[in-house]
């Protein structure tokens, strides 16, 4: 059979090579298949993976040139390369087989993850990367799909240097994920290993919120808010992420490549430090993007003076007036006594119903109420948004003397206790 001749039919009990007999097919992609299959020389299974049909010669070369390049990391958290050739018209690459399930499947079945988890999951998969960056390889694939946790538990990362044998736009297309790619691979340019390290803070973005950043986006709305939008928050995606773990994250997917870690080691350790709460570690201060100043034409007065001006008089005014009517306001407010003579120093309760713990916790600390923390208990018989605040003590608006103790009841919620 030659490259001129048919397909050869891909299916359970071909022999490759005539070596590698297919055995079961185990996923399907733009980049080919994935099958289980055994090696007869050396009897023991391995995973092939055969390069879709569509390829032109140059990308199969370029292929086989990854896949030796590969074959030289030796790493325990790498799915090691055996061997690559090609059987006919198909280019194929020979891979260790991991018993196990990838981290997509471990998402989809238990959701977010405690930060200590996924830290060390994140931990390995850096350590993959980077002895890969120091063959010289980039991934340019880094998912959860593409790492595989075996049974043991060690983290896997697999399918080394395909997507970097591609060149052109089509073959980007036909080969990279959408939802995990870089911005500057998106306009086009060259990747390196801080694309890598994109892609592990999107890992660890899912991990530590249980669903994939920007989700439910189409791929048109996603790829430009990933040109345009400021990096996901994790603290908006799970109540009680620690601003430290969230600040790490950020950093790892800034939109500019200078400005995220240079090394995945690099990511993880401060990742491990956030989720340990060591706050010995120096944390990346993450500036907000530049602000464009107001460009002013000719002829145009300059009014910058004349506004802060009137809104001077205007603040004045205001508390001028709230201290005129401040009698008749405080007898509008229930529970309040005109008549009384509370103490100087009492003050009202803010309203912290609606907040998730940590955010109500912190504004009754700030406004001095008894730490160095507030208590709080789940509120079995209450409805709302899991694990924040649906009834306070005091009440809002209710004064209290700085030092008075507080209390906080939750909405049910699975992990309320861990956040």
């Amino acid at each position: 059979m030659n490259a001129t001749g048919p397909v050869p039919a891909r299916r359970e009990g071909r022999l490759l090579g005539g070596r590698y007999r297919l055995v079961e097919r185990l996923d399907q992609g733009g980049a080919g298949e994935v099958w289980r299959a055994r090696d007869e020389r050396l009897d023991r299974d391995v995973a092939v993976k055969l390069l879709g049909a569509g390829a032109d010669e140059a990308f199969r070369e370029r292929f086989a040139d990854e896949a030796r390049r590969a074959a030289a990391i030796g790493h325990p958290n790498v799915v090691t390369v055996f061997d690559e050739g090609r059987d006919g018209p198909d280019a194929y690459m020979v891979m260790e087989y991991v018993r196990g399930r990838t981290l997509r499947d471990v998402i989809a079945e238990r959701g977010a993850l405690p930060l200590h988890e996924a830290a060390r999951l994140v931990a390995q998969v850096a350590a993959a990367l980077d002895a890969a960056h120091a063959a010289g390889v980039i991934h340019c694939d880094v998912k959860p799909s593409n790492v595989i946790l075996d049974e043991r538990g060690t983290a896997k990362l697999a399918d080394f240097g395909v997507a970097r044998a591609a060149r052109g736009p089509a073959e980007h297309e036909l080969l990279g994920t959408p939802r995990y790619i870089a911005p500057e691979r998106i306009e086009g340019k060259a990747p390196s290993p801080a694309s890598d390290v994109y892609g592990l803070g999107l890992i660890a973005y899912e991990l530590i919120a249980g669903s994939p950043a920007l989700e439910g986006l189409t791929t048109d709305d996603l790829l430009r808010e990933r040109l345009e939008g400021a990096p996901p928050s994790l603290r908006r995606a799970r109540v009680g992420v620690p601003p430290e773990v969230d600040l790490v994250v950020v950093k790892a997917l800034a939109r500019d490549p200078a400005r995220r870690y240079q090394s995945a080691g690099e990511f993880a350790r401060d990742l491990l430090a956030a989720a340990r709460g060591d706050r010995t570690q120096t944390m990346p201060v993450v500036p907000p993007p530049p602000r464009p100043l107001p460009r002013r034409g000719r002829g145009v007065p300059r009014l910058d003076g004349a506004i802060a001006l009137l809104a001077v008089v205007i603040v004045v005014l205001a508390v001028m007036l709230l201290f005129t009517n401040f009698p008749r306001i405080a007898n509008s407010v229930p529970g309040t006594d005109p008549t009384a003579s509370p103490s100087a120093s009492a003050r009202v309760t803010p309203n912290v119903v609606g907040t998730d713990v940590r955010e109500a916790a912190n504004t009754l600390l700030a406004v001095g109420f008894k730490g160095p923390a507030i208590p709080w208990e789940i509120d079995a018989s209450a409805r709302g948004t899991p694990c924040t605040v649906v009834r306070q003590e005091p009440a809002s608006g209710a004064r209290y003397e700085p030092g008075a103790a507080a209390k906080l009841f939750l909405a049910p919620g699975q992990d309320c206790r861990t956040r």
